[in-house]
């Protein structure tokens, strides 16, 4: 039962970050698929926290967010947040979260106002902007460091996951599996390609590449852009779901919710080459990478209750 109703919840948040357009009212985004307990003990270390994550962001320290709360480990210090978290980056000095209708710089930093309910959420490295999604307007804006609206970007569908370089974003419309190619300095539209059949996850994968996890099919697929091109398609079975680029080492690394594992792809061939594997924390359902040194952060179930885990592993 408990089990069941986590994954009612998941639906609901999916729903409400990446539901249907009107023009699409049968459209639905993939879910997350179940695993059983880890047989296998997670690599690396685990920090048990009070509610299951559904996001995770690494630098200097590691952070999660729940459907409810922000806590920044290792104290696992409560950020008050209001209104319900949706994504989380790290950014220089700390980490920045959507929530409702705001934009929260973790710890303790100022909030900047959006003009409707925020979803995903991208910085780029070496880059002073900032993205985010309003998915019911149809909307990507584009923020200053303070936070005012430097942009507004019409997508023409409802965006539910970013990623972006220092010249482009890269717009996944899960209704639509499709992904859609923005520059950034302008906003101008430039190209837009089919992304599988249920496209959930992008990322920023270097040299003007952008990794798309289609969950539905099991597949990682790689556009090369100027023009936007599929480069890349290969095979992810396990209940593929998100994502996260090494770009200091050339390696996407992607969970797999179904297998408990997450594995790593080198892209600098002609097709992604497995790079690393590891076992972690039940339901993996977030990834991030630490530019610095690499390590990852998995974010997943603790398998009982509402308590999450945490875990950090030195790829």
């Amino acid at each position: 039962m408990r089990r069941l109703l986590f994954l009612a919840g998941m639906l609901a948040l999916t729903a409400c970050d990446a539901g249907a357009p009107v023009s699409h009212p049968d459209a639905t985004m993939p879910t997350p698929t179940w695993a059983p307990a880890p047989s296998v003990a997670p690599a690396g270390t685990t920090t048990p926290v009070p509610e299951r994550p559904i996001g995770v962001a690494i630098g200097a320290t590691t952070a999660i967010i729940s459907d409810k709360s922000a806590f920044v480990l290792p104290e696992l210090a409560r950020s008050p947040i209001e209104g319900a978290p949706r994504s989380i980056v790290a950014v220089a000095g700390g980490f920045r979260v959507v929530a409702g209708s705001a934009v929260q710089n973790l710890p303790g930093g100022p909030a900047w106002t959006l003009p409707a309910e925020g979803g995903a959420i991208a910085v780029p490295r070496d880059a002073d902007w900032t993205a985010v999604a309003l998915p019911a307007r149809g909307d990507v804006i584009i923020l200053s460091p303070t936070g005012a609206t430097l942009r507004t970007i019409h997508t023409g569908g409802r965006p539910s996951a970013l990623a972006a370089d220092k010249s482009r974003i890269a717009v996944v419309d899960a209704s639509e599996s499709s992904i859609t190619v923005f520059d950034a300095a302008t906003g101008a539209r430039q190209e837009a390609l089919r992304a599988g059949d249920g496209a959930v996850t992008v990322a920023a994968a270097g040299g003007g590449r952008f990794a798309v996890i289609d969950a539905r099919d099991g597949e990682l697929l790689v556009f090369d852009t100027g023009p936007l091109i599929l480069r890349q398609r290969h095979p992810v079975p396990g209940g593929a779901w998100a994502a996260a680029y090494d770009a200091g080492r050339g390696v996407l690394w992607v969970t797999l919710t179904q297998r408990n594992e997450v594995v790593g792809f080198d892209l600098g061939g002609g097709a992604p080459r497995e790079a690393g594997r590891h076992p972690t924390v039940q339901l993996p359902l977030a990834v991030a990478v630490d530019p610095a040194t690499g390590a990852l952060a998995v974010a997943g179930s603790g398998g009982t209750g509402t308590q999450g885990l945490v875990q950090r592993i030195v790829a």
